[in-house]
């Protein structure tokens, strides 16, 4: 006796196939999802930071002080502190930390220094 098309056992098995198949792309589209987030979240935490870090080296050695406030970026607001010590009368290091939970936090580090008198004239 000659049959054709498939059996049970054949379609059954086509079935699981491709469920796995699906659910293996879905898993990656998720993935991709999640990595495009935590990229946009770097790149929102590294602008607040590198303006925070701009306004310091261009306020200069005599302004820079240790502060906290609050940034804007994107549609999101970052909380950004500054803590300046000077390990030497010529010299300043800033530590820019900038957060918005639940992201994780990013730091910048700065050495600010004062100037060296110009020599006098002869």
């Amino acid at each position: 006796m000659k049959t054709t098309g498939f059996s049970l056992v054949e379609v059954l098995l086509a079935i699981v196939v491709t469920s796995v198949g699906v659910l293996g792309a879905a898993a990656v589209v998720l993935g991709i999802g999640s990595q495009a987030l935590r990229a946009g979240w770097a790149t929102e935490h590294t602008l607040a930071g590198r303006n925070a870090v701009e306004s310091l080296v261009r306020a200069g050695h005599a302004a820079a002080t240790s502060h906290a406030s609050t940034v804007d970026v994107g549609e999101r607001r970052f909380d950004v502190s500054h803590d300046v010590t000077q390990p030497s009368p010529r010299l300043k290091h800033a530590r820019v930390t900038v957060s918005l939970p639940p992201a994780p936090t990013a730091d910048f580090e700065v050495v600010l220094s004062r100037p060296r008198p110009l020599p006098a004239a002869p």
